[in-house]
């Protein structure tokens, strides 16, 4: 399965090049890209590995939560513990979770406590596009991003907009979503619902492990005084996960009642105007994410992290003899607070509270000449005495061979730092922080090309990576406790993604993805929960005869991956599986439609977190109101 699926999309792009000769040249790249600089990059200059899912490759897939939309991007992984509300974890290109930097709206919306994004927690966002930037992009946005960068956009609605869904496994999806203009500017609502009674994660035929969760966004502009631009995002979000233990420490989940109960408020904004010949932008924002856990209904511990975020950015731009040069800066400060609260024991006390401060100072240079683009950023992080202050940067170049063909290249450092829970989480008789931790640091660099000509789009790339001071999680004996180390030498990274997109005709799309990644620790181990291949393979077909009537259909390959036993603290190998999906619109009217969805078609068993059990096959039939 593996080498078809790679082989096969380095064929597709061997044709499209070859078709690509003879065709006419289409007017593509002329979108931008936010997620790659200080400012929106058109897609001819950039020199990232970068990719976009628009709306109509998210509706494709149609999932509530978005790590399913995400299995379409090369480079990505999925680690989910269970029910589709459980602990969701993002990798790319066979780094940590918390190497992933997620944004929504361009504001950051991973937890303080643990440094990560739970996609578990983020289901029913109304998002019209996903931009996804692969390799280090420290230097823009100092710790966390040195994986790679996500960002969620929001559509903008216009109109009174509703969904509905019921299916198996007692899932209940329901959204609604609208807006109004008014002079100069707009205001966008939405708010979703999701519940399921799941199935029994122990995998033992017990009481079932359900999740349900809850959002609501809500988003706006205004220009005021003519020339200033001002925009906001405020969003609420409450998810309850079900899980089961391991009771009697055997590695295997027992059916036990364990539930976890999240919230998280998120509120952004930003100002934006001209003046004295430069690009001034504004920014601030607020992020909290409150974590109970319950043990046989009975409240054993909280965790809240919050951040507060301000930012200004000045920016400007050249022209001169054909050539533009474009200038930005940004001067940033961020301050994180941790709290967790529980009951002390002879373990010790779980109590911490806890404050970090950073400062961070950057700049970014583009220049285009022609057929060439050159980028280069660099940044500088005051971490106030917690960590040694980090200097870190990137550089990139591209060029167009032909109207038809762009090859690329670029490197970079990273840096990311310990999180609260690494340094000072404290789990009685299971976990206990590393306050002596020192920030993991990366360097990458990688080489590509992208080719859009005609009804083809292709890009292929090569990266390689080196981390040092990884972070890992050791079991000492006698007592086998988690506790955060650093390695001391160095763990590689390296692989190859291609993607591959044709346009068959104006109502088809075909898109395929196929990745081979090599994760491995300072003594040459393969990394945990990061499989070898994966690839993609996605069909959109919009009806030419009845307005309205769509359909999508997805395969997504998910190879072998090790895991470990924590019964007997060894290795395992989880296997792979194949995920097929599929979506069916029919309007009734020119509002309403009825849908058909499912999930694992197939009903395959996915293992992607050793003892975790996920649910089978989810068939779905909703109305729409569009």
């Amino acid at each position: 399965m593996k080498s078809i699926l790679f082989s096969g999309c380095a064929a597709l792009c061997f044709i499209a090049s070859a078709q690509a000769q003879s065709a006419d040249t289409e007017e593509a790249r002329q979108d931008t890209i936010s997620v790659v600089g200080l400012r929106p990059v058109a897609a001819e200059d950039v020199t990232a590995s970068v990719s976009v899912l628009s709306a109509a490759d998210l509706a494709v897939r149609d999932s509530e939560f978005i790590a399913d939309q995400l299995r379409a991007v090369p480079g990505l992984g999925i680690s989910r513990s269970g029910t589709q509300s459980g602990l969701t974890q993002i990798r790319i290109r066979g780094a940590e979770a918390n190497h992933t930097l997620v944004l929504l709206n361009g504001i950051e919306v991973s937890d303080a406590v643990n440094g990560e994004t739970d996609f578990g927690l983020f289901s029913g966002l109304n998002l019209s596009r996903i931009e996804v930037a692969r390799g280090e992009q420290s230097a823009l946005y100092g710790s966390d991003a040195v994986g790679g960068v996500i960002n969620l956009v929001t559509a903008e609605a216009t109109e009174l907009n509703a969904a509905a869904e019921y299916g198996t496994f007692d899932t209940l999806r329901g959204q609604v979503s609208g807006g109004l203009h008014f002079g100069n500017g707009n205001l966008s609502a939405a708010a979703s619902a999701f519940s399921t009674d799941g199935v029994d994660v122990s995998g033992n035929d017990g009481e079932k492990d359900g999740s349900e969760s809850y959002s609501f966004l809500l988003t706006g502009n205004q220009q005021v005084a003519g020339s200033i631009d001002l925009s906001g995002l405020l969003t609420y979000r409450s998810t309850t996960s079900q899980t089961d233990p391991d009771t009697d420490f055997d590695g295997l989940l027992d059916n036990a009642d364990r539930e976890t109960e999240s919230d998280q408020w998120l509120f952004g904004a930003r100002a934006s105007t001209t003046a004295f010949g430069l690009d001034h932008v504004l920014t601030a924002s607020f992020n909290s994410v409150v974590r109970e856990n319950f043990s046989d209904g009975a409240a054993t511990d909280e965790t809240t992290g919050e951040r507060t975020k301000i930012a200004y950015s000045p920016a400007t731009s050249f022209e001169f003899d054909g050539a533009v040069l474009d200038l930005a800066g940004i001067l940033d400060w961020e301050q994180e607070d941790y709290t967790r609260e529980g009951q002390a024991s002879v373990f010790g006390d779980p109590n911490q509270s806890q404050t970090f401060e950073t400062l961070g100072a950057a700049v970014e240079a583009r220049l285009s000449v022609g057929d060439l683009a050159l980028t280069a950023s660099a940044r500088h992080d005051d971490n106030d005495g917690v960590f040694d202050d980090a200097d870190t940067w990137r550089i990139g170049a591209a060029y167009n061979l032909s109207p038809a063909f762009r090859v690329r290249a670029s490197a970079g450092e990273g840096v990311k730092n310990p999180t609260f829970t690494e340094l000072f989480g404290f789990y009685p008789g299971s976990f206990v922080g590393n306050p002596d931790l020192q920030p993991e640091t990366s360097s990458s660099w990688e080489i590509g090309f992208d080719h859009i000509h005609g009804p083809f789009d292709v890009s292929l790339t090569y990266f390689e990576a080196e981390l040092e001071n990884e972070i890992y999680t050791s079991y000492a004996p006698p007592l086998f406790l988690a506790t955060p180390m650093n390695r001391t030498g160095e763990s590689e990274r390296s692989g190859v993604e291609g993607a591959f997109g044709w346009t068959i005709s104006e109502t088809l799309r075909l898109n395929a993805s196929a990745t081979k990644i090599d994760s491995t620790s300072d003594s040459g181990i393969q990394e945990i929960r990061v499989p070898e291949w994966t690839g993609s393979v996605s069909v959109d077909w919009q009806s030419s005869t009845v307005e309205g009537m769509r359909a999508g259909f997805a395969l997504d390959y998910i190879g072998t991956q090790l895991d470990t036993d924590f019964g007997t603290f060894t290795t395992v190998s989880l296997g792979d599986y194949l995920l097929a999906s599929g979506t069916f619109e029919y309007p009734v009217t020119e509002r309403f439609a009825v849908t058909l969805r499912g999930e694992n078609l197939f009903d395959v068993r996915t293992d992607d977190v050793f003892g975790y059990h996920a649910p089978g096959a989810t068939a779905l039939i909703g109305v729409k109101l569009r």
